[in-house]
């Protein structure tokens, strides 16, 4: 899935068909608001993908590391890693310690973490792309958060509902949900 079809899709479910139309054809560089429309959508896309895969949808990668002095340092993962789910060898645990800038461990092991994915653009494919997240629920989010951006109110309710409504019909049944920061108050 590319990012440039879902922002594409995202700006015209926004109402900015031009913008969407002049990023098809590539024949938008040099027209400052036509730019600007589309990276600000650009934008909302990535944040709709971070909120996706923090909230609702994790990203998880299974890797092998040799810690080296007990330490296997987060600028070694491929992706940044938010959170650690297992760490392994062999299949079974292994004794581990999560500090803010390492992980520690003995030997090789295999970790296996969640992550959140990079800023993309718009040549770049969805880190969402073979997971039941798809272009249509990525664009909904995108362009409530553009609507909300450009203060069209009403309509990023509008695609907020569906965004919503998307969200809830992909997750897993049955798995209590986490309590989004500051949503309690």
């Amino acid at each position: 899935m590319l990012i440039k079809d879902i922002v594409i899709a995202a700006l015209s479910l926004a109402g900015r068909r031009d913008a969407a139309e002049a990023l098809s054809s590539g024949e938008y560089e040099g027209e400052k608001e036509l730019e600007h429309a589309i990276s600000a959508m650009l934008h909302c896309v990535n944040a709709t993908e971070d909120e996706l895969a923090r909230a609702f949808f994790p990203l998880e990668r299974e890797e092998e590391f040799k810690a080296t002095g007990g330490r296997i340092y987060y600028t070694v993962f491929a992706k940044t890693p938010v959170k650690i789910l297992s760490v392994t060898r062999g299949g079974r645990p292994v004794k581990h310690e999560i500090w803010p800038e390492y992980l520690a461990a003995e030997g090789t092991v295999r970790v296996r973490y969640a992550y959140c994915p990079t800023k993309k653009s718009l040549s770049d494919q969805s880190d969402y792309d073979g997971y039941p997240v798809g272009e249509r629920m990525i664009a909904y989010g995108a362009a409530s958060e553009y609507c909300l951006i450009e203060g069209a109110y009403e309509q990023a309710e509008n695609w907020e509902q569906r965004y919503r409504q998307e969200v809830e019909r992909l997750r897993p049944r049955g798995r209590v949900r986490p309590i989004s920061a500051r949503a309690w108050i």
